[in-house]
Protein backbone atom coordinates (compact mmCIF):
# COMPACT_ATOMS: atom_id res chain seq x y z
CA UNK A 1 0.00 0.00 0.00
CA UNK A 2 2.80 2.47 0.82
CA UNK A 3 4.42 1.71 -2.55
CA UNK A 4 1.21 2.74 -4.34
CA UNK A 5 0.94 5.93 -2.29
CA UNK A 6 4.59 6.68 -3.04
CA UNK A 7 4.06 6.12 -6.77
CA UNK A 8 0.95 8.29 -6.74
CA UNK A 9 2.84 11.09 -4.96
CA UNK A 10 5.76 10.83 -7.41
CA UNK A 11 3.38 11.02 -10.39
CA UNK A 12 1.55 13.99 -8.89
CA UNK A 13 4.85 15.82 -8.35
CA UNK A 14 6.00 15.03 -11.88
CA UNK A 15 2.76 16.37 -13.34
CA UNK A 16 2.53 19.41 -11.06
CA UNK A 17 2.63 22.64 -13.06
CA UNK A 18 1.65 20.88 -16.28
CA UNK A 19 -1.66 20.37 -17.95
CA UNK A 20 -2.82 16.89 -18.93
CA UNK A 21 -1.46 17.29 -22.48
CA UNK A 22 2.12 18.06 -21.43
CA UNK A 23 1.79 21.82 -21.89
CA UNK A 24 2.83 24.02 -18.97
CA UNK A 25 -0.10 25.17 -16.84
CA UNK A 26 -1.27 28.76 -17.11
CA UNK A 27 -0.79 31.04 -14.11
CA UNK A 28 -3.45 33.72 -13.59
CA UNK A 29 -2.14 36.95 -15.14
CA UNK A 30 -3.55 40.21 -16.39
CA UNK A 31 -3.60 43.85 -15.46
CA UNK A 32 -4.64 47.27 -16.67
CA UNK A 33 -3.91 49.49 -19.67
CA UNK A 34 -4.38 53.27 -19.58
CA UNK A 35 -4.07 55.59 -22.60
CA UNK A 36 -2.58 59.05 -21.87
CA UNK A 37 -2.91 58.42 -18.11
CA UNK A 38 -6.72 58.69 -18.20
CA UNK A 39 -8.58 56.65 -20.83
CA UNK A 40 -8.86 52.86 -21.06
CA UNK A 41 -8.10 51.75 -24.65
CA UNK A 42 -11.23 49.59 -24.83
CA UNK A 43 -10.82 46.72 -27.29
CA UNK A 44 -7.02 47.02 -27.53
CA UNK A 45 -5.25 43.70 -28.06
CA UNK A 46 -2.57 42.88 -25.48
CA UNK A 47 -0.19 40.08 -26.55
CA UNK A 48 2.50 38.42 -24.45
CA UNK A 49 5.15 37.09 -26.87
CA UNK A 50 7.31 34.32 -25.37
CA UNK A 51 10.98 35.33 -25.65
CA UNK A 52 11.93 31.72 -26.41
CA UNK A 53 10.52 30.40 -29.75
CA UNK A 54 10.68 26.81 -28.47
CA UNK A 55 8.55 27.79 -25.47
CA UNK A 56 6.03 29.46 -27.79
CA UNK A 57 5.73 26.22 -29.77
CA UNK A 58 5.36 24.24 -26.54
CA UNK A 59 2.44 26.35 -25.33
CA UNK A 60 0.92 26.53 -28.80
CA UNK A 61 0.94 30.29 -29.33
CA UNK A 62 0.94 33.57 -27.45
CA UNK A 63 -1.11 34.56 -24.41
CA UNK A 64 -3.43 37.46 -25.32
CA UNK A 65 -6.33 39.57 -24.05
CA UNK A 66 -8.70 42.34 -25.09
CA UNK A 67 -8.88 45.45 -22.88
CA UNK A 68 -12.27 45.80 -21.17
CA UNK A 69 -14.31 48.98 -20.51
CA UNK A 70 -12.52 49.60 -17.21
CA UNK A 71 -9.04 49.13 -18.77
CA UNK A 72 -8.44 45.71 -17.27
CA UNK A 73 -7.44 42.57 -19.12
CA UNK A 74 -7.10 38.88 -18.27
CA UNK A 75 -4.71 36.84 -20.40
CA UNK A 76 -5.85 33.74 -22.27
CA UNK A 77 -3.54 30.91 -23.29
CA UNK A 78 -5.59 27.71 -23.41
CA UNK A 79 -9.05 28.74 -22.15
CA UNK A 80 -10.55 32.19 -21.73
CA UNK A 81 -8.96 34.13 -18.88
CA UNK A 82 -6.72 31.29 -17.67
CA UNK A 83 -3.53 33.43 -17.69
CA UNK A 84 -0.08 32.63 -19.06
CA UNK A 85 2.47 29.90 -18.36
CA UNK A 86 5.41 30.90 -16.19
CA UNK A 87 8.09 32.49 -18.34
CA UNK A 88 9.55 35.63 -19.88
CA UNK A 89 7.55 37.63 -22.40
CA UNK A 90 7.80 40.69 -24.59
CA UNK A 91 4.57 42.70 -24.59
CA UNK A 92 2.76 44.43 -27.45
CA UNK A 93 -0.49 46.38 -27.47
CA UNK A 94 -2.42 47.19 -30.64
CA UNK A 95 -5.45 49.47 -30.50
CA UNK A 96 -7.47 50.16 -33.64
CA UNK A 97 -10.93 51.55 -34.15
CA UNK A 98 -13.62 49.01 -35.00
CA UNK A 99 -14.56 48.65 -38.64
CA UNK A 100 -17.64 50.65 -39.59
CA UNK A 101 -20.44 48.51 -40.87
CA UNK A 102 -21.96 49.51 -44.18
CA UNK A 103 -24.50 47.75 -46.33
CA UNK A 104 -21.60 46.83 -48.65
CA UNK A 105 -19.33 45.51 -45.89
CA UNK A 106 -18.71 41.80 -45.63
CA UNK A 107 -16.28 42.11 -42.71
CA UNK A 108 -16.71 40.62 -39.27
CA UNK A 109 -16.68 43.99 -37.51
CA UNK A 110 -13.08 43.56 -36.33
CA UNK A 111 -10.54 46.33 -35.91
CA UNK A 112 -9.32 47.56 -39.28
CA UNK A 113 -8.60 51.26 -38.96
CA UNK A 114 -5.26 52.95 -38.36
CA UNK A 115 -3.51 52.30 -35.07
CA UNK A 116 -4.46 54.69 -32.27
CA UNK A 117 -1.24 54.05 -30.31
CA UNK A 118 2.34 54.98 -31.02
CA UNK A 119 3.70 52.21 -33.33
CA UNK A 120 6.39 51.33 -30.77
CA UNK A 121 3.73 49.51 -28.73
CA UNK A 122 2.70 47.06 -31.46
CA UNK A 123 5.98 45.79 -32.95
CA UNK A 124 6.39 42.09 -32.04
CA UNK A 125 10.05 42.14 -33.19
CA UNK A 126 10.76 44.90 -30.65
CA UNK A 127 8.23 44.66 -27.80
CA UNK A 128 7.98 47.86 -25.76
CA UNK A 129 8.64 45.99 -22.51
CA UNK A 130 9.67 42.58 -21.21
CA UNK A 131 8.39 40.92 -18.07
CA UNK A 132 8.10 37.60 -16.29
CA UNK A 133 5.03 35.66 -15.25
CA UNK A 134 5.76 33.65 -12.09
CA UNK A 135 3.57 31.27 -10.14
CA UNK A 136 2.95 32.63 -6.64
CA UNK A 137 3.36 36.27 -7.77
CA UNK A 138 0.45 38.68 -8.33
CA UNK A 139 1.17 38.83 -12.13
CA UNK A 140 -0.87 42.02 -12.48
CA UNK A 141 0.82 44.44 -14.87
CA UNK A 142 -0.03 48.08 -15.57
CA UNK A 143 0.80 49.73 -18.87
CA UNK A 144 0.46 53.49 -19.47
CA UNK A 145 0.52 53.97 -23.24
CA UNK A 146 0.30 56.97 -25.58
Amino acid sequence: MTVRIGLFAACALALGGCSGDGKPAATPAGGKVVFNKTTPPVGALVVFHPTDPAFEKRIGGKPFAKVKDDGTFALTTYTEGDGAPDGEYGVTIDWRPPAKETKFSLGDGGATGPAKLNPRYSNPQQPFTKLKVKKGEPNQFTFDVD
